[in-house]
């Protein structure tokens, strides 16, 4: 038997190949039928959105009757979509599966076709979903802890174990709308299964299938005109998921017992936030900075797809070039100078977390292939907050110029007032206007909320733990300064991240941190009648305390200015000594590693509860250059 071979497309641009599936008996070989379409959007057809799995393992399927070696995630996804009869292969559309349709070894063929793949989703009849069968491999590596979830085991996993958690999703759709018309009568409670904890660990197992982890899913799942999520042999419209994900994340006035409320955080309903795009926090598809942000944790084989794979999804498209010819560190590189100088400002900076650590890209080059800083309050002040307010203007806007370009006169005049940046000539070094705040001379531990945590629905004693020992870092260090109170002076601030006005309740905030540190001292009493009231509230409190401890450590820094606390992202790696300074017209201070005496790595954008945007109280202006 031949190996399959594929003719190249006619017009790449503009035709496709679809797959038929021939039907047959469920133990017959797997038969699959290839054409090219031209014109492909002209034809009907569905697209397969799945996960690859590992590519060193394949089985063969036939191909127009000739050998092709396909994934096992593939292979079983076509099993069971295939039709047992002609009459309803006959209903049956043909699918465009990426795998299959585009020639992998033609590199030329897949740039064109990954430029198009937004297009091919959007004009696909539906998209087919494959989660897996009832139960797959890859549960292993899931492992519920059923002492948590007090039961004593997992019945085995069935189409009726499946179907009745399937169910458990309509209801938790029902209830979700009926918080919001009172005209819905059918209810989660009347659903008397919502408290049986198999169902809702088998959910929990479809929540952690690996599709929920991939990046490419989250165009296709975007561009989708309509989406079925398929397990095994059993479909729901992907709507239906996600509207039950966000009543898991925010039960509401859902009717739950206690033992189903104390599980929520554990099923994994947050992985929906992960994959749709409208279900994201904190995203602008105007920025792709802020997607970026939000798909950090997926995960693709090609590090190039970070960008490559979202760019479907975003309007900010303008700097980056699909081409698989060129290594990683080029294409982030290219893609760095290239929004720089188009935008004039330096807001790709925030997304830099020690990115020459590994040695082979430039500081002020974020490196995709690890994780931003986690300072989220921070990340969402520079990128969804204050910079929606200077969207339209040029007051964040620096003037690019080359080498030596820069009259003195002109300078004179204010033009690095405003703020001056130039590239080197091998596109290394990025140099811009800057005024240094100081010097790091106390920094805490990083904030590590999760590590063996013993019950992930229960924060409150690791949360206050770590503010305690942020506080007393600071309190034993030189020159402390504290108020009225004897409690040390701004730490709140610095702490809740006075990013006023667009921290929404900042004063709110501050009020609850007082009482939820005399309720970690004082745990009340449960029986008292507004336990219930407060609780609601305090663990409220800890949803928004949790983002700013989290993987962020605090920072003194050596300098001129009563109560000079600030805050970065544990991953930038900061070290006592490190300097503090303002580049150009950013909107936050950055922290930098001096090299030598004219050059700085850029170690990671920061928070000091001081900064105001204002030039006053800095020193004097210079110039940096990052390498």
């Amino acid at each position: 038997m031949y190996d399959f071979k594929y003719t190249p497309l006619k017009n790449p641009a503009t035709d496709l190949r679809l797959v038929l599936i021939v039907p047959a008996r469920k133990q017959d070989h797997l038969s699959c039928i290839l054409n090219s379409i031209p014109d492909g959007h002209l034809q009907k057809y569905q697209a397969l959105s799945y996960t690859w799995g590992e590519g060193t393992t394949k089985v063969q399927i036939l191909l127009n009757g000739q050998r092709f070696m396909a994934t096992p995630n593939l292979a079983t996804a076509l099993r069971s979509m295939r039709c047992e009869t002609e009459a309803e292969d006959n209903k049956q559309l043909p699918f465009w599966i990426d795998a299959i349709c585009i020639n992998q070894e033609d590199s030329a063929e897949r740039d064109e076709q990954v430029r198009r793949m937004k297009s091919i989703y959007q004009h696909a009849q539906q998209v087919v979903i494959w989660l897996g069968d009832y139960i797959e491999p890859s549960d292993q590596y899931y492992h519920l802890d059923l002492n948590k979830w007090k039961i004593d085991g997992i019945e085995t996993t069935s189409e009726a174990v499946a179907h009745a958690a399937l169910k458990l999703v309509t209801f938790l759709e029902q209830e979700s709308i009926a918080q919001e018309s009172p005209v819905v009568s059918i209810r989660l409670e009347d659903f008397h299964h919502s408290q049986n904890l198999q169902l809702w660990a088998q959910l929990s197992r479809l929540f952690h299938r690996p599709w929920f982890e991939r990046l490419w899913v989250i165009q296709e799942l975007a561009a989708s005109r309509k989406a079925v999520l398929l397990w095994g042999k059993l479909q729901i419209p992907w709507s239906r998921l996600e509207t039950a994900a966000r009543l898991i994340l925010r039960p509401g006035k859902a009717s739950l017992p206690l033992q189903i409320r104390r599980i929520l955080p554990l099923v994994g309903a947050h992985r929906i936030t992960q994959v749709a795009l409208q279900s994201m926090f904190n995203v602008d598809t105007s920025d792709i900075l802020t997607v970026l942000h939000n798909t950090q944790q997926a995960k693709c084989s090609d590090p190039r797809d970070r960008l490559f794979a979202i760019l479907g999804v975003v309007e900010d498209t303008n700097d980056v070039e699909i081409d698989y010819s060129i290594p990683v560190q080029q294409v982030y590189r290219n893609w760095a100078e290239k929004r720089i100088r188009r935008t004039g400002n330096l807001n790709i900076l925030n997304a830099c977390a020690d990115s020459s650590r590994s040695g082979d890209l430039p500081s002020w080059v974020p490196d995709l292939r690890r994780r931003f800083g986690q300072d989220k309050p921070l990340w969402i002040f520079t990128q969804i907050g204050a910079s929606e307010a200077w969207k339209h203007t040029d007051v964040l806007r620096m003037h690019v110029v080359e080498e030596g370009s820069l009259a003195p006169e002109k300078a004179a005049h204010g033009l690095d007032a405003v703020g001056v940046l130039h590239f080197s000539d091998d596109g290394q070094k990025l140099s811009v206007s800057a005024r240094p705040i100081g010097f790091i001379n106390v920094l805490t531990t990083i904030g590590d909320v999760e590590t063996n945590l013993q019950d992930p629905t229960d924060l409150t004693a690791r949360l206050y733990d770590i503010v305690r020992d942020w506080e007393s870092t600071i309190r034993s260090a030189p020159g402390c300064l504290l108020d009225e109170r004897g409690e040390v002076k701004h730490i709140r601030e610095g702490l809740l991240r006075d990013l006023r006005p667009w921290v929404k309740d900042y004063e709110v905030l501050e009020e609850r941190l007082g009482r939820w540190s005399w309720r970690c001292q004082f745990p009340p009493d449960p029986e008292a009648e507004d336990f219930k009231e407060q609780e609601a509230e305090m663990r409220e409190f800890e949803r928004n305390l949790f983002p700013r401890v989290h993987g962020c450590q605090m920072f003194i820094v050596d300098g001129h200015i009563d109560g000079n606390y600030g805050t970065v992202a544990g991953n930038c790696n900061a070290k006592i000594g490190d300097e503090v300074w303002r580049l150009g017209t950013s909107l936050t201070p950055f922290i930098l590693r001096r090299v030598s005496e004219l050059e700085h790595r850029l170690i990671g954008p920061c928070y000091m509860f001081f900064y105001t945007g204002a030039s006053g109280g800095y020193g004097r202006q210079s110039r940096v250059t990052l390498i």
